[in-house]
Parts: C-alpha cells; sequence; structure tokens
C-alpha cells in the first residue's frame, strides 16, 4: 500500500501548486496542465492500489469500472478548464466535460452495483433510483432559490444532477445493506459526499453571479481531489 500513499501526497503536493497558480494568474493554459498533472495523479493512485492487491474476478470487474471513471473524470477535468483558457469555444469544452463526468458517474454506479448489490433485495436499488431522479427536479425548479441561471445548459444541468447524486445515494444504499462491514464501499460512500459537495460549489461557479471568489475555487477544487483520491485509494482495501 505504500506507492499508492505515495502518489497521494505527491498529488496533494500538485494540488497546491495548481491552486496557487490558479488563484495568482487565473485560468490559462499553464494552468491546465498543471491541473492535469494532478488528475494524472488519481490514476496513478489507482493504478498502484491494483498492484498492491489480490482480486477475485468480482473484484476485478469493480476495479475496471472505477478505473475507466477516473480516466473520464481526467478527461473532464481537461476540457472544463480549457473552458476558461479558451474562452471562444467555451460552449464545446463545457458539453464534453459534464459529457464526461456524467459517463464516468454512470460507470461509478454500475461498478457499485455490480459488486456490493446483494441480489434479493430491490428496495436498495429502486429507492436511491427515485431519491437520485428527484434531483433533476430539483434542478429544474430552483435557479431562483440557489440564485443561478443555467440558459442553455439547464436541460443539460437537470440531466447530469441525478447521475452526480447517484454515486452518493448509491454507495450509501449499498453501504447500509452491507452493514458497513466493506472497508472500500465505506470510504467511497466518504468520497461520494465529498464530490456531491464539489458539485454544489461547482453550480455556483459556474452559473451564479460573485461566486467564483478564490476561496470557492479552492474549496471546490480541494473536495474534488479528495473525492478522486479517496476512490482510487479504496481500491487498496478490497477483499
Amino acid at each position: 500500500m505504500l506507492m499508492p500513499v505515495i502518489f497521494c501526497v505527491i498529488g496533494a503536493i500538485l494540488l497546491v501548486v495548481f491552486l496557487a497558480r490558479r488563484v495568482k494568474y487565473g485560468c490559462s493554459p499553464e494552468t491546465t496542465v498543471s491541473k492535469s498533472m494532478v488528475s494524472v495523479g488519481f490514476m496513478c493512485t489507482a493504478v498502484s492500489a491494483l498492484a498492491s492487491n489480490n482480486f477475485s474476478f468480482q473484484n476485478s470487474r469493480y476495479c475496471a469500472f472505477v478505473i475507466l471513471a477516473l480516466l473520464f473524470g481526467l478527461l473532464g477535468d481537461i476540457w472544463l478548464d480549457l473552458k476558461y483558457a479558451h474562452a471562444e469555444s467555451g460552449i464545446p469544452y463545457t458539453y464534453a466535460g459534464f459529457a464526461t463526468f456524467l459517463f464516468g458517474h454512470l460507470l461509478y454506479d454500475a461498478g457499485l452495483i455490480s459488486r456490493f448489490y446483494i441480489k434479493g433485495h430491490p428496495m436498495y436499488l429502486i429507492v436511491p433510483a427515485i431519491i437520485s431522479v428527484s434531483f433533476a427536479v430539483v434542478i429544474w425548479f430552483t435557479e431562483d432559490l440557489f440564485k443561478v441561471k443555467y440558459g442553455k445548459f439547464k436541460p443539460m444541468v437537470a440531466a447530469y444532477s441525478p447521475v452526480v447524486a447517484s454515486i452518493t445515494v448509491f454507495s450509501a444504499s449499498l453501504a447500509i445493506l452491507n452493514g458497513f462491514t466493506c472497508v472500500s464501499l465505506d470510504i467511497f460512500f466518504f468520497a461520494s459526499i465529498s464530490f456531491l459537495f464539489s458539485d454544489l460549489i461547482l453550480n455556483g461557479t459556474y452559473f451564479g453571479s460573485g461566486k467564483n471568489r478564490p476561496v470557492d475555487v479552492i474549496i471546490n477544487h480541494t473536495s474534488y481531489y479528495i473525492a478522486q483520491y479517496a476512490i482510487a485509494l479504496s481500491l487498496c482495501f478490497l477483499k
């Protein structure tokens, strides 16, 4: 488990460097490259976690879903930052970033269900699915409440929000189903809360007014990378 921890430490250092550059210089191709290096770090953490453990076929399938989801996260990080670095192409980069994160979260969901769902307990899937879908309704009717304006991106955000919420509610449901006895799943649940919190901050940063302050940028990125690195590190604890 030493190598995954080392990559986490390196990732934390790279994150500090990126945030310092982002706060001081704003968005640029250079900061995009700096951010991508932080994201490469969670890929390295996940791959080294795989190398540190022996897996059954069931675990290997789950790991494949997680690795692919992390890869989509890496791509989404780059494309969403290019939205700022190349403002003239901001719209296609925004759509590309949201689409890759959406597919990444679906992969997380598929992995969680394939590995941790216990047959014969359908309500542990049905209830979180209903809760997740309700997020789309909330997003659609609460622009004024949260003081945001989605404009042309409203359908995309409404489609994206339940998928983002789904990894939190599914991991919570499955952790309850398994009696909180699976360390890897419990870590994933913690990470998903950090992920959801990050996206709530990002919602204001992208679509609100006056919510792109340095403190917002720092909290958004820190909580996001805590989530991705925790998910990558959780692979060390699969049994």
